[in-house]
């Protein structure tokens, strides 16, 4: 009986399948730029061990979606780009579609989806900490059998941080909210020139913010810290562990066992969720790229 869970990282894809008592029984991972010309002979490969279920990677997050009722519209809603325009993530879903739609194949929530982050928190907001995030605080709280912690992820382009309080996440910072671009400035780059996620994202200048927020919540609520990812050494505080694998696709895949019946699904609420990614927004005009949204 295997499960398996995906992490599409921004260098690399990995790939976790664990068993029905959560052993780790295969991990390897592949450089993310040739996941979109490969992306067929991965979903086959999975498929060849006949999964019990599989956790996909899930960019934004949809709360539980099969494989079989994902089209362009939530191909949108997971990357928040063109469902027409090649990627990684979009070809690896599509081939999904086409090779795994017969194994439990599921999508899984963002923090901004989560029920136990409350709604006034979410307000005008998309990025609280994307699907992997939550795979990461779901491998940490199983991993160490911890109900409060906060989860600090430097990773080679962002940084993001997770508060789990009694078993369930309450809020996140995702990269980009954590960048803080200037109002003023995005107005202008919008106006006149092309905004895109590499303007904003950045960890160096983020590092003292992200230091003040998890000392604040630390302190606060008594929540030990870990400190995970690429660049975690980066930043001075925490607990730091040295895995070889990464843990949102462990994390993934102990999701893919829980969600269907395995011997961690007494954890799974802490993944209860609804919505999209965009529920939560509220701008002037906002309607307008809904309605867009739609017509996918």
């Amino acid at each position: 009986m295997i499960y398996v869970g995906i992490d599409p990282g921004s260098e690399s894809y990995a790939f976790a399948f664990v068993d029905e008592i959560g052993n780790l029984v295969k991990y390897f991972e592949i450089p993310t730029d040739l996941v979109e010309k490969n992306a067929i002979i991965l979903a086959k490969l999975i498929a060849g061990y006949r999964p019990i279920a599989v956790t996909l990677p899930s960019g934004h997050g949809l709360p539980f979606y099969d494989i079989r009722n994902i089209n362009y519209k939530e191909i949108f809603l997971l990357t928040l780009k063109d469902p027409l325009s090649h990627g990684p993530l979009r070809d690896f879903l599509l081939a999904s579609k086409q090779y795994l739609s017969f194994y439990n194949s599921f999508t899984i929530p963002s923090v901004i989806e989560l029920d136990s982050v409350s709604s006034e928190k979410k307000t005008n907001i998309i990025d609280k900490g994307t699907a992997d995030k939550v795979a990461s605080a779901f491998f940490y709280r199983v991993y160490l059998k911890l109900d409060n912690f906060i989860l600090v992820e430097m990773g080679r382009r962002f940084a993001a941080i997770v508060i789990i309080i009694n078993g369930k996440i309450v809020d996140g910072y995702g990269g980009t909210y954590l960048a803080g671009l200037d109002g003023e400035i995005a107005y202008l780059l919008h106006k006149y020139s092309r905004i895109d996620k590499s303007t904003i994202y950045s960890i160096g200048k983020n590092l003292d913010l992200v230091r003040i927020i998890v000392e604040w919540y630390s302190e606060k609520y008594k929540l030990p810290i870990i400190v995970s990812g690429y660049n975690k050494n980066s930043l001075g505080i925490g607990e730091k562990y040295d895995f070889k694998f990464k843990e949102a696709a462990v994390g993934a895949a102990f999701i893919a066992n829980a969600y269907f019946g395995g011997i961690l699904r007494h954890y799974i609420n802490m993944l209860d969720s609804s919505g999209t990614p965009i529920s939560f927004v509220r701008l002037k005009e906002w309607e307008e790229i809904v309605s867009l949204i739609e017509t996918l």
